[in-house]
This record gives structure tokens, C-alpha cells and sequence, in this order.
């Protein structure tokens, strides 16, 4: 059997069981009056795990931290949407295709009410009301009943650019749709999209709206592997916290946690900070890893935006931001300075450079670490994708039948302590009886006592009267 049809049958096997846990659960909670509300809530998770099985790597982050930059990087393909303004409020899923598509899931009337219910909550505790004013101004309000509850909705596109523009108005925070999307399945038709992984972009962790925030706390636990973005400027404790959680969720599967630090280009010394940086952040998370060779080979300071610069220089000989990619070089010592070049024209001095960046670009490609996190990702997670996949379901089911088994064994011991009181109460009530009666025979015991000495004294007192009478008649 193959490890594919090994996922397949159990995948099977589990949606029967679940089908019949669910139906004991229901004759429990009738017989018992209880209601299995948490566990319920696993059952769901298992059953949507189950749906979709396959691995699925999550890219998680706070707002604006380099998500989808470093996702178009490793499609070399600016697919999603990265605008000055935070993007990604609902799940963005990649999965790979031979025919380019989307498939839209719209929220519901009542996810939207949960919604706008974090949103009064989010303006009583920041006193501002920003999303609202958005909303407003988009004209999003005008298409409401348009969108809420819409059916799932599948695109079919003919080439990239189609596909790229229909990304950003189902994603992009300038788009009024935007706001009713809960998920998007972007299909794409790209030889650097692994096959059978979906990549996952998500909403931002600090996203002053909990419940978007929320949709990707929810998702970590049902990714196979999750890579966090943070900003190489500094690990805040928000962040740390994340990190944290993410870890936990994997178990002793450490391997399957990448933490990148993005935007290393943004710094003034790109190299020499990253160092002192990531010497810092690995004594953090020195006790998540657990593990010396995972810390150093899992923490990792990417440029995903000098990476897709680069990509593009390859591909069409120009670039807008060639000396972004020329400054970032020389940090690493990679001289892209033409020789005499103080006296070439400025457009020769720049065609040189140009010249030597693309006879230089695989060693420009390496400082980035784009490809060292693509060659990790693909030997030591996707390579194993269906292995994991199958062991994470496996597992999964296993803590879901543990939490059902242990609220189960609750009930069934409450339920025995309330007979045992019961008994108890009878027996209680049997040993007060026989305590009243042994009372009782001991108090007929006196009274018998007291008659037998009553009748003494009677006989007694009868026998000196009638001697007094003889006496006083002699």
C-alpha cells in the first residue's frame, strides 16, 4: 500500500467513527443532560482536517511583516497582494494547478455579525474606529446582501495577469469585496508551487480586529508545518508569545517551525546587524528547539524583496530598484562597482552594474536565503508531505477520542459517586435504624430494671406495713 492510499483509507476510516462518536455523543448528552460543547468543537476541526488532508504549510505573522512578499519569492511570482496598506484579512490559500483559478468562500450573516461584534469590541478598547471608517468609505455597505452568504464561487482565468488582478480584488483592502471574502483558493499554474502542499497566507496576528486575528490562531493548529515571519528589526514579546503557541502546537516535531527574519535589507548594515540580531533571538528560543542544530538552521534572515528584484532583472534585463539590489550586494561584499567607473557616464556606470549583478546574481540569490528556505521547506517537510500529513491526522484523531474518552469517564464517574451517595444515604439511614433500635432495647432494658426494682420496694414496703399493723395490734 502506498503512502498515499495509507492517507486515503484513513481519511475513510475516520469519517465513520466520527460519524458514529457523534451519534453516541447525542445519546449521552440526551440521557445525562451535559452538553460536549468542547468536544464538539475538536470534531469539527477533525472532520474539516479530514476534508482536506493534504500538507499545508502556514505563513503567519503580525501585519506588514513580509508574509506575502516571501510567498511571491518562493512562486518567483508577485501572485499575492502586498500594498502599502495591510492586506490579508481572510485565508489565502496556494495550491498548485495545471488550469489557473480561484475559488471564493464568502461569510455568512452570522460570522459577519461576529465580525462587526469584534469590531465594537476593538473600538471600546482603542477608542478609535478605524475599520469602520474604511468600510465606510470603501462603499463595501452598497454590496452587502450581494456577497453575505454567497456560494462558494470558482473562477476559471487564462493566464497570469487575469489571475494576479482577480488575487488583489478578492484580497486587497482597496477592494470594497474584500470584506466578504473568508477564503481564497488561488490555483496556479506555477512549476516553483510544490504539488499536493497548499502554502497558506494569513491574517496578522496584531490586527487591532481580534476576530481576524483569530482566523489565524484557529489555522495554526491545523497547519502541518508553520513558518513565521518577523520583522529582523526585533522579536517582540507579542511575537515571542506566537512563537511560543506555534511550538506547542507541533509537539516534539520541532523541525516542522521556520522562523524567518524578514526586511533584512531595510537595515542600515544588512549583514553585521542580522548577525547580532539572530545571536539575540536564538537566546530566546533556545528552549523551543531544544535542539542546537534546529536553532541554527531553523532561524533564518531572508530579503524576499531583493530576491523578486533580482528575479526580475533575470528575466527582463531591468529592474526599478537595481540599486537596492547593487547596496544590499556590496553589504555582503559582492563588488558590483565597475572599475574607473567614476569616469563612465552615469547610464554606462549603471548599465555595468546592471551587467555585473546578473553575472553575480546566484551569489546575490544565497545572501537572500530565499532558496536555503526553499531547499529546507522541500527536504525536510514536503518531501515527507503525505508521511506527515497522515501521522498529524493519526494524532490529531487521537487527542480528539482522548478529550471525547475523558469527558465520557467524567460523566460515568460523576454519575457513579451520585449512585454511591444514594447507597450510601440508604445505608446511613439502615445503621441510624439499628442504632435507634439497640437504643431502644437498652431503654426497655432500664424501664425493665426500674419496674423489677419498683415492684421490690413495693413487695418490701407491703411486708413492713403489714408487720407495723401486727405490731400495733399487740
Amino acid at each position: 500500500m502506498s503512502a498515499l492510499e495509507k492517507l486515503q483509507n484513513e481519511v475513510e476510516r475516520q469519517k465513520r467513527k466520527i460519524e458514529e462518536i457523534e451519534k453516541s455523543i447525542e445519546t449521552v448528552e440526551k440521557e445525562f443532560n451535559v452538553k460536549f460543547d468542547d468536544e464538539r468543537n475538536d470534531i469539527k476541526a477533525q472532520k474539516y482536517l479530514a476534508d482536506d488532508p493534504n500538507l499545508q504549510i502556514a505563513i503567519v505573522g503580525t501585519i506588514k511583516a513580509g508574509k506575502s512578499t516571501f510567498i511571491n519569492a518562493l512562486f518567483e511570482e508577485n501572485i499575492a497582494s502586498t500594498d502599502v496598506t495591510p492586506e490579508t484579512a481572510s485565508l489565502t490559500k496556494f495550491k498548485y494547478s495545471s488550469q489557473n483559478k480561484l475559488l471564493v468562500k464568502f461569510c455568512s450573516r452570522e460570522e459577519w455579525k461576529e465580525l462587526w461584534e469584534s469590531v465594537e469590541e476593538a473600538e471600546r478598547r482603542t477608542k478609535t474606529n478605524i475599520f469602520r471608517k474604511e468600510f465606510e468609505k470603501s462603499g463595501a455597505k452598497s454590496i452587502e446582501n450581494d456577497y453575505l452568504g454567497k456560494s462558494d464561487e470558482t473562477i476559471e482565468l487564462s493566464n497570469i495577469e487575469d489571475l494576479k488582478k482577480k488575487v488583489k480584488e478578492y484580497t486587497s483592502k482597496n477592494s470594497k469585496i474584500h470584506y466578504f471574502v473568508k477564503e481564497l483558493t488561488v490555483y496556479l499554474n506555477n512549476d516553483n508551487m510544490p504539488k499536493d502542499v497548499t502554502i497558506v497566507d494569513t491574517p496578522g496576528l496584531d490586527d487591532v480586529v481580534d476576530y481576524r486575528s483569530n482566523i489565524t490562531k484557529k489555522y495554526i493548529k491545523r497547519a502541518n508545518a508553520v513558518i513565521v515571519c518577523v520583522d529582523a528589526t526585533n522579536l517582540r514579546k507579542d511575537e515571542h508569545l506566537t512563537i511560543t503557541k506555534v511550538f506547542e502546537n507541533v509537539g516534539d516535531d520541532k523541525y516542522k517551525v521556520m522562523i524567518l527574519g524578514t526586511k533584512i535589507d531595510e537595515k542600515n548594515n544588512p549583514k553585521e546587524n542580522w548577525e547580532k540580531q539572530s545571536k539575540e533571538w536564538k537566546k530566546y528560543l533556545e528552549d523551543n528547539y531544544n535542539d542546537e542544530n534546529l536553532l541554527n538552521n531553523n532561524i533564518i534572515g531572508v530579503s524576499s524583496y531583493i530576491f523578486s528584484n533580482l528575479i526580475e532583472l533575470e528575466n527582463t534585463g531591468k529592474c526599478g530598484k537595481v540599486n537596492k539590489i547593487i547596496e544590499f550586494a556590496e553589504n555582503y561584499g559582492i563588488n558590483l562597482t565597475p572599475e574607473n567607473g567614476e569616469d563612465m557616464p552615469m547610464k554606462i556606470y549603471t548599465e555595468m552594474q546592471i551587467k555585473a549583478a546578473l553575472e553575480k546574481s546566484s551569489q546575490i540569490r544565497d545572501i537572500t536565503n530565499i532558496e536555503k528556505v526553499n531547499s529546507l521547506m522541500k527536504g525536510n517537510i514536503i518531501s515527507k508531505g503525505v508521511e506527515i500529513a497522515t501521522n498529524d491526522l493519526e494524532s490529531r484523531y487521537l487527542n480528539m477520542i482522548t478529550n471525547i474518552s475523558n469527558k465520557a469517564k467524567t460523566i460515568k464517574d460523576s454519575n457513579s459517586q451520585s449512585r454511591a451517595s444514594l447507597d450510601m444515604d440508604r445505608k446511613q439511614q439502615e445503621e441510624f435504624k439499628l442504632m435507634k433500635n439497640k437504643e431502644i432495647e437498652e431503654i426497655e432494658k432500664a424501664m425493665n430494671g426500674l419496674n423489677e426494682a419498683f415492684e421490690n420496694i413495693k413487695t418490701e414496703w407491703l411486708n413492713q406495713n403489714k408487720k407495723l399493723k401486727e405490731a400495733i395490734k399487740k
